[in-house]
Parts: structure tokens; C-alpha cells; sequence
């Protein structure tokens, strides 16, 4: 199979072979991305006179397509996802299925309507409701995406806004999370052929940093997703007139009330620590939990544990790395030590909850690893995440409502921006502020038209 998508181009391949699957990956040079560049640049005035109605129906078919388990291309996904990722077969259908339950044309026109009022603006000029004279909306003839390697879904998301804005892509791919977006494009391709030829996935070695210059020689746009030395790296690579968004490395954490401990709450925190194997910016490295109530902290991490024991038939692991699974030995050993307490899956490290009485942030491991942490109270909290500020992204909040206004209005000056109930944490709105951003608007052009 092809390990890239580029319509309507040739394009030197190599073949080699991943997990044992045979895959022809692309030979590419950077002057080959530059021609590739231009032609997405004349493709995407195809995509530029498409009714944004039609682009949103366009998608659409593409997710009612991956919601069939008889598709082509969803059995292939259910097929290789699984053995190039590491992910358990059951984890790679629901994350199909949730892909799909977010990009249907309701919830794409909601997020159009959330962000620019007018769909369109994409269209048209329109008459300013207030001001002077018309208004119209423009997205960037070329989008350079560099795609994060953790999560094919958010992946998916930034090609899509790229899509509603009327952008072409050119689309870097981590060589390890590569199929999601290929298998994207193919859909796209298989039913409008005319508008996927505005579409590129490729991959290729980070060293090869002539390459990622090339990416952004054309481009009016990047879109770069990756660690702080990835994102100083690739700074110096922009050209000054291409404007660049950065998404950056985040970290999730949980927030429980003495009033919230309970057994229906560890199940739903027990959802948002396992799905995806705890790899995205939503999932939760660690849970405050406030002591003082019927329930103890220490009962909730027994809680939570059970339920993750549960989790794990309910929704298997995919697989742990041998660093990974090394780090989680080492902690295990060692918290017992230091006065904390570990409740370990039966077998192996399939999860693990470290009860820790020493309340400062700590960075989980992942791999379905979680601390639990005691506080005497709630507002002890933002003192020990103001050494992570700069990379808090979602809180999942277990407040009584009459608490609640205080606690949200303490995580919201301290940098979070996304406050959600635990067991949401890793099912966004496609209108979230992604980063506190906005997912569309933020791509955007506008063009005033003062015709009086």
C-alpha cells in the first residue's frame, strides 16, 4: 500500500516494509515539493469556487463512509491501524466511530457558525451587519501542515478546518501515524476526485531539514504541531511572510470535590485515562482530589483502579513500549518509598494508579498510568500547577455546582482553556477553542469592501 497521498502527480517511491506490511513510501526532493506546492496552488482554485455548502457536504460523505463498517476503506483501517499503530482493534474503531460522529454536516456548520457567523463569507461579500459596506472571508491558497504523531484524529481536524477555509494542503505526517490522514485523503479522493487533487500527505525523516524548508517555501500558512525543541526548530525554517500557528506540547489534569468521590465517577475517569492509551493533550496525567469527605482521596485511587481493571477488557491497550513500561516499573518501586501507594494491574502494565501524598504536579508516563493527589481543599490547587502554566490545556471538574464558579474562574485566570466534566475530557466539541484558539477562524482572511 502507499504510505503517502498525492493525486494526480508522479512521484518516485521506495518499498519498504513496516509492522510487515509492505508500504511504497515517496522519494522526494525539495525541489519536488516545490513543484509539488505549485500544483496544489493551481488545484486549489477548484476548491476556492466550491460553494462552502458543497465542501461541508463533501466531508460529510466522508464520514458517513468511515460510520459504515462495510466500507472499503473503514475495513482497511480496522485492518492495518492496528498492527502500524499499536493499537488495540478495539480502540481504532472508536476512534473511527468518533471521528465520524464529528464530521457531519450539522456539526461542521456548527462550527462554521460558531467561529464566522455567515458560512457564506466564504462565498461571497456580505453586508456588514454592523460598520460600513461588505465583508468576505479568504483562507490561504497553500496550508503547510506538520501533523502531530500522537493522535491521527487531531490530525484529521487541522486537514478539515484547512478544507472549510477553501485551503489547499501540503501535509508533513509523522512516519508513525501516518495512515489515518492517507486513508483521510483516499476517502476524499473517492468522492470528489477533483477537489482531493488540492490535497497532499507525505512523509519523510525529520533531518531532512531541506525538505521541511521546502514545505514552507510556497506556503501562506503553517500549521505545526510538536515539543518545544521541534517548534525553535522549525521557527527558524518559516519564511518571515508566512504566517504560522504553533501547537505545542499541553498537559490535562482532573480536579474531584469531597462532596464528587464516588464509583460511577472513577468509571468515567477511568474513560478519559484510557481512551487513546492516555496519549493526547486532553488526557489526564494526574486527579486533585480533596479530602475531608464521606469518601477518602486514598478510596477514590482504589475507586479508580477497579474501574480501570474494568477499562481494560472493556476497551484493551495497544502497545506499551519497553521505555514506557520501564518508567512505570521504576515508579512503581519507588513511590512505596517515599509514603505513596500503588495499585497495579494484575499482570504487566496494562494501568497503574499512584497515590501520592505530595501534592506539586507530576508528569505522568502515560500508558494508562494516573497519580491521584490529596489536597485539604480546592483552593490549594492553582499554588501547585503555577510551575506548568504555560502548558495547561483541560481540566475535568467533580464540583457541586455552588463550588463551581470559583474553582472555574481560579483554572481560567491560571491558563486553562478547556473546563469540561470528567469522563469529557477526551470528547471535545469540534467548536472547542482548541489551544484557546479558534479551530477555523484563526486561518482566515478578510477583505473589507467600502462601496459607498
Amino acid at each position: 500500500m502507499k504510505g503517502y497521498y498525492l493525486s494526480a502527480l508522479h512521484i518516485e517511491e521506495r518499498q519498504e516494509e513496516k509492522q510487515g506490511i509492505p508500504l511504497a513510501t515517496p522519494l522526494l526532493s525539495a525541489s519536488g515539493l516545490v513543484e509539488i506546492s505549485s500544483h496544489l496552488i493551481e488545484a486549489q482554485k477548484k476548491l476556492a469556487a466550491e460553494s462552502i455548502f458543497q465542501i461541508v457536504d463533501w466531508i460529510d460523505a466522508v464520514a458517513r463512509c468511515w460510520a459504515d463498517p462495510n466500507d472499503s476503506i473503514r475495513q482497511e483501517a480496522e485492518s492495518l491501524l492496528p498492527r502500524i499503530t499499536g493499537d488495540s482493534l478495539e480502540m481504532v474503531r472508536f476512534t473511527l466511530n468518533d471521528l465520524s460522529k464529528h464530521l457531519t454536516r450539522p456539526v461542521l456548520l456548527q462550527l462554521l457558525e460558531a467561529e464566522i457567523g455567515d458560512p457564506t463569507l466564504l462565498d461571497q461579500f456580505r453586508q456588514k451587519p454592523k460598520g460600513v459596506g461588505f465583508t468576505r472571508a479568504f483562507g490561504p491558497r497553500l496550508t503547510a501542515h506538520i501533523l502531530p504523531g500522537n493522535l491521527g484524529g487531531t490530525a484529521l481536524f487541522s486537514l478539515v478546518c484547512s478544507l472549510l477555509a477553501k485551503s489547499a494542503s501540503l501535509a508533513k505526517v509523522s512516519r508513525e501515524e501516518f495512515l489515518l490522514p492517507v486513508l483521510f485523503a483516499r476517502s476524499l479522493e473517492k468522492i470528489r476526485p477533483d477537489l482531493a487533487q488540492s490535497l497532499a500527505v507525505l512523509t519523510w525523516e525529520n533531518s531532512a531539514i531541506d525538505l521541511t524548508r521546502a514545505l514552507f517555501q510556497k506556503a501562506d500558512l503553517a500549521v505545526i504541531y510538536g515539543g518545544e525543541k521541534t517548534l525553535e526548530a522549525l521557527r527558524k525554517e518559516i519564511p518571515p511572510t508566512t504566517r504560522a500557528l504553533f501547537h505545542g506540547h499541553r498537559l490535562s489534569l482532573g480536579v474531584i470535590a469531597r462532596e464528587s468521590i464516588q464509583k460511577e465517577l472513577a468509571e468515567q475517569a477511568a474513560t478519559d485515562i484510557a481512551l487513546y492509551d492516555q496519549r493526547g493533550c486532553l488526557s489526564p496525567h494526574l486527579y486533585y482530589v480533596e479530602a475531608g469527605g464521606l469518601n477518602t482521596p486514598i478510596e477514590f485511587a482504589q475507586l479508580l483502579a477497579q474501574s480501570l481493571y474494568v477499562s481494560s477488557y472493556q476497551l484493551p491497550k495497544g502497545t506499551t513500549s519497553s521505555e514506557e513500561a520501564a518508567q512505570i516499573q521504576q515508579l512503581r518501586g519507588t513511590l512505596p518509598l517515599k509514603g505513596g501507594k500503588v495499585f497495579p494491574s494484575p499482570s504487566g502494565v496494562d494501568w497503574t494508579v499512584l497515590y501520592d501524598p505530595d501534592p506539586p504536579f507530576s508528569v505522568s508516563p502515560l500508558a494508562r498510568t494516573i497519580w491521584i493527589k490529596p489536597v485539604e481543599d480546592l483552593s490549594e490547587i492553582p499554588a501547585h500547577l503555577e510551575a506548568i502554566r504555560p502548558y495547561l490545556q483541560a481540566v475535568g471538574m467533580a464540583v457541586p455546582q455552588e463550588r463551581q464558579t470559583e474553582v472555574v474562574l481560579s483554572l481560567a485566570r491560571l491558563g486553562v482553556n478547556r473546563i469540561c466534566a470528567i469522563g469529557k475530557m477526551q470528547n471535545p466539541p469540534l467548536t472547542w477553542h482548541h489551544d484557546g484558539r479558534f479551530r477555523l477562524l484563526d486561518l482566515l482572511r478578510f477583505v473589507d469592501w467600502e462601496n459607498t
